[in-house]
């Protein structure tokens, strides 16, 4: 079995607003990813000082699943030489398939604690939902759940095509949020200083951007926020220096004010 294949294979069974990325400050981080991470981490940063590119599609009309996982330690072996061999053949038929995955470095959410952030392509919900019933998966289902510390599953689609070009020597930010009723119209005014200055001054490629689907999946409820992409920044450092700027400084009320909720997690793509 390929090696993406397997990596991604842990997630199975388990954005309204343009430029929606550049949304996550230091200031705000609600916890540091745990020491369980640190092979994650170590990995990402083996990718990180990686040239490689590739780039992958994610497609108008496809049910796009993001998982957010962790293992527990010492579970990896069963996940790979148990679960993967008997779970992949079955997704294979239902039309699944692997997209990217981020290594999480830095934990910007209160609830999702994850050391990993996994994006796969279903055809539809209705797939992705007869595949929850299959009675082969239910039978090895148990296998997945005992390998895995923390799972939260959410799912997305896109309103056109968007190529995403993924390379091993940037920052990653994948992020998700929801607006305040009453002041969610203030982010409009954030984006229209912050956009351009993103863009053109720190080099922010806003890759990614998706609105929720509802995907009926037995005993789970999803992670949906009302907007949720990815920033890819040339590194660690332009992110940390906008969020210090005095250009950031001076519009970060608007978003605060706007945001009821802001979940981000950063790192590395994992190429390999």
């Amino acid at each position: 079995m390929k090696k993406n294949g397997i990596i991604v294979a842990f997630m199975l069974g388990t954005l309204g607003l343009s430029a929606t990325g550049c949304s996550t400050n230091s200031e705000n981080k609600t916890s540091e990813t745990s020491s369980e991470t640190a092979t994650v981490e170590t990995v990402a940063e083996t990718v990180e000082s990686s040239a490689e590119i590739k780039e992958v599609i994610f497609k108008k009309g496809k049910l796009i699943e993001v998982a957010f996982l962790s293992i527990k330690e010492g579970m990896g072996k069963q996940l790979k030489e148990d679960y993967f061999p008997k779970v992949m053949p079955i997704v294979t038929e239902y039309g699944g398939k692997p997209l990217m995955k981020i290594g999480v470095k830095n934990n910007y959410s209160k609830d999702i604690k994850a050391q990993m952030v996994v994006f796969f392509e279903w055809p539809s919900a209705v797939k992705k939902e007869a595949f929850e019933k299959d009675p082969r998966f239910i039978k090895i289902k148990k296998i997945r759940d005992e390998a895995l510390s923390f799972l939260q599953l959410s799912f997305f689609e896109v309103a056109k095509d968007m190529p995403v070009k993924l390379e091993g020597n940037k920052f990653y930010e994948v992020y998700g949020m929801s607006m305040n009723k009453e002041k969610g119209h203030l982010m409009a005014k954030y984006f229209e200083k912050a956009g351009p200055l993103c863009s053109n001054e720190y080099g922010v490629d806003f890759a990614l951007s998706m609105t929720p689907v509802v995907v009926n999946i037995k005993g789970h409820h999803s992670y949906t926020p009302h907007t949720f992409g990815i920033a890819i920044w040339p590194n660690a450092a332009a992110n940390k220096k906008y969020f210090g700027s005095d250009e950031y400084a001076k519009i970060k009320h608007y978003k605060e004010d706007a945001l009821q909720q802001m979940d981000a997690w950063q790192g590395a793509v994992m190429l390999k």
